[in-house]
């Protein structure tokens, strides 16, 4: 006679699959939100750069960053950039602080990006850029 022997995984063999499972989620979740937060932050960043660069343009027409009468510089900007990504959920909001000769372009993080490490992104005629929080190495380049 045969004898029948079942086949399957007992109870501790499940139980350890899914702690392996637990461990490799909670090492790997961290580091695929930062990846995604890195790349929030660099879009923010290259969208700096068009704002500014738009700026430069602006102020080689009218030779100022603003127009005196009524602020039509910064309506025009405020069309143009007010916030990343331009369509879907908001990242960052774009405002800009213009006199004739010098410029501040703010990006406050708003959404996902509300408690980033970091914050906010200022960037001067000046040629700085700087964030209100997180380490220089981290958040500017």
């Amino acid at each position: 006679m045969k004898s029948s022997r079942l086949r399957g995984f007992t109870l501790i063999e499940v139980m350890i699959v899914v702690a392996v499972i637990g461990i490799l989620a909670a090492v790997a979740l961290p580091s695929y939100t930062e990846s995604i937060a890195k790349s929030k932050r660099a879009e923010a960043r290259a969208e700096m750069l068009n704002a500014e660069g738009w700026l430069e343009r602006f102020n080689t027409d009218t030779n100022r960053y603003d127009f005196p009468t009524g602020g039509g510089g910064n309506t025009l900007f405020a069309a143009k950039f007010s916030q990343v990504p331009n369509v879907g959920a908001v990242n960052y909001t774009i405002t800009l602080a213009a006199t004739g000769t010098a410029y501040t372009i703010t990006m406050t993080a708003t959404g996902s990006m509300g408690s980033d490490y970091c914050g906010n992104y200022i960037k001067t005629s000046a040629g700085t850029l700087s964030s209100t929080l997180g380490t220089p190495s981290r958040c500017v380049k």
